[in-house]
């Protein structure tokens, strides 16, 4: 499997919502950090923290991978990826009132030389998040 391949699986799974998936495609001790949230370590604990989390708030969350570019020298994958879905759970603070949003994202993940993914960062705008949700921002 190819680094880009590996980066299209983990999206394919987080499209279905199939954590245990998506963690087989992390290395062991793999790390990630969710910038706009502050939230790094590893991926296990990410894992609980941020993906349950948000799965649960946003039952019908999707993505849709719009570019992904790889630099193989360096194993390093960049991921332009949308992200949607309808909140129907209160979640990160944020009082459900059946809004949705589709944000941008951006991912950063390098893969070893066996195809997993030994760490993964990610960015999007936090604030464009919150008012998507009609929440102000933190």
């Amino acid at each position: 499997m190819s680094q880009i391949e590996t980066v299209q699986t983990f999206f394919a799974r987080y499209c279905k919502h199939d954590l245990d998936g998506m963690l087989t495609m992390f290395a062991p001790g793999a790390r990630i950090d969710y910038v706009p949230l502050m939230m790094a370590g590893p991926v296990d604990e990410t894992r609980r923290n941020i993906w349950s989390t948000l799965i649960d708030g946003f039952p019908d969350l999707s993505n849709r991978v719009t570019a992904m570019y790889s630099g193989d020298a360096r194993r390093t994958v960049i991921a332009e990826v949308t992200i949607t879905g309808p909140q129907s759970r209160d979640v990160l603070g944020i009082a459900n009132r059946g809004q949705s949003f589709s944000l941008p994202h951006l991912f950063i993940a390098r893969v070893d030389s066996q195809a997993r993914i030994e760490f993964m960062r990610a960015y999007w705008d936090n604030a464009a998040f919150y008012a998507a949700l009609a929440h102000a921002a933190p």
